[in-house]
């Protein structure tokens, strides 16, 4: 009897589980394991020159990037993909700092690395092909580089990607891939670089044109009718994250992919472009689309993602790559990425606090803008709690949205566990 009593508790116990708590939804049948990092931002060392005084890679950016260790950053995601049982590995474009040869080649040659049981797959980002104004830094002094074209990135990262696609879209470097024999890898070229010398200038945004939509939907067609799985990439992010970032972050003609992607069932894109980690649902015609915004492995957090496929559910999480060069790196990372900010916004903003302490106030919107670009919502909300005084003067000057967007966030971190179920 007691037996019986037992075994009645724990199906009920599993059937509230299944409906109601993830932490204890059943995962059934692992089928796979994808890597997903993006911005790599790559910048070969053959540009930067052994004695260089006044040009080296922390000069190539004011961000809070850590462009100079960029190299071991991608070296450091290579041995972790070979010291783990990993499919694939998704790199989202932006994969040279802007459009060098150089950069390029040294990347494949890091990608060289790669044990053959993981195959790597890459899209370009804004910043990989038709660049203008691409720079050297050779002998201390700025001269120009030369840059690829769109068929010689095809050509460059053939074996990543190109050359074994099931698809190619005619008008751009999209292609589907086939992870196995009821999944594929739609991976989207969302730049817009091919127009950068009409217009002369390096154009940000990203869209899919009608042709591509076309091929797109035939495709996701072809897909849902034969029972086959689809996930998704791009540069240009499928969601808005933060609706400051909007233009020239979230993909012109978003609403008209989403609409696809509901219709042909389509639950999963992983981005880039943005730098911050982030992770947002939108429900559209009653089904639930996610975008997950990867940041830069190059800003604070430093982080690659992985998606571990079920029969019935996604399970995705990040961590966070930590190279040995004989220091604390997660440390000097954040330190990097808030004192960039920090100097910044003292320099931008003292005016606007001066009846206050205005270095406390631009301390405490360093620290939320480090851990918000990390997705550490936990953290942000807590310094919030911690700060209200500081809180109100920031929202009583209405000088500094983007802060002011950032310090209303909910406590749900945006890079650690979360389910997705089919």
């Amino acid at each position: 009897m007691k037996k019986n009593l037992f075994l009645v508790m724990l199906t009920a116990m599993l059937s509230l589980s299944l409906s109601s708590c993830d932490s204890f939804y059943i995962k059934k049948s692992h089928q796979m394991t994808i890597y997903v990092a993006t911005d790599l931002h790559l910048y070969s060392s053959n540009l930067i020159g052994k004695d260089n005084q006044n040009y080296t890679k922390d000069v190539l950016t004011t961000d809070g990037r850590v462009q100079q260790y960029d190299y071991e950053l991608v070296n450091e995601l290579v041995n972790t993909v070979n010291k783990n049982d990993v499919d694939y590995l998704l790199l989202t474009g932006d994969l040279s700092f802007n459009g060098e040869k150089d950069s390029h080649l040294e990347l494949v040659k890091l990608l060289d690395k790669i044990e053959s049981s993981c195959k790597v797959l890459v899209i370009p980002g804004n910043h990989d092909y038709n660049i203008l104004n691409s720079i050297s830094l050779v002998d201390d002094k700025i001269s120009t580089t030369p840059t690829i074209t769109m068929d010689e990135f095809k050509e460059i990262y053939k074996n990543y990607g190109y050359e074994n696609a099931y698809s190619y879209d005619k008008e751009s470097l999209s292609y589907i891939y086939e992870l196995s024999e009821d999944k594929w890898a739609l991976m989207l070229d969302t730049s817009l670089s091919e127009f950068n010398q009409e217009v002369d200038f390096n154009v940000t945004g990203g869209e899919l044109s009608e042709t591509t939509l076309s091929w797109v939907e035939s495709n996701l067609k072809y897909a849902k009718e034969n029972n086959i799985e689809v996930i998704s990439a791009s540069h240009h992010n499928l969601i808005t994250h933060n609706e400051l970032f909007e233009s020239n972050y979230t993909l012109f003609n978003a609403t008209k992919l989403k609409e696809l992607y509901s219709k042909y069932d389509v639950k999963v894109n992983f981005s880039g472009h943005l730098h911050i980690q982030n992770i947002k649902k939108e429900t559209v015609n009653e089904k639930d689309i996610y975008d997950i915004a990867m940041g830069s492995i190059l800003d604070y957090g430093n982080r690659y993602g992985v998606l571990d496929i079920y029969e019935n559910c996604y399970d995705f999480n990040t961590f966070k790559l930590t190279p040995n060069l004989g220091f604390d790196f997660e440390e000097y990372a954040f330190n990097w990425f808030y004192e960039k900010y920090y100097n910044k916004q003292k320099t931008l903003n003292s005016l606007y606090y001066k009846d206050y302490d205005y270095e406390a106030i631009t301390d405490f919107a360093s620290k939320i803008n480090t851990y918000y670009f990390d997705g550490n919502y936990k953290e942000v909300s807590k310094l919030v709690k911690q700060n209200q005084e500081y809180v109100n003067i920031i929202k009583d000057k209405k000088k500094d949205k983007y802060i002011i967007s950032i310090m209303d966030v909910n406590g749900k971190e945006k890079h650690t566990e979360i389910l997705i179920k089919k």
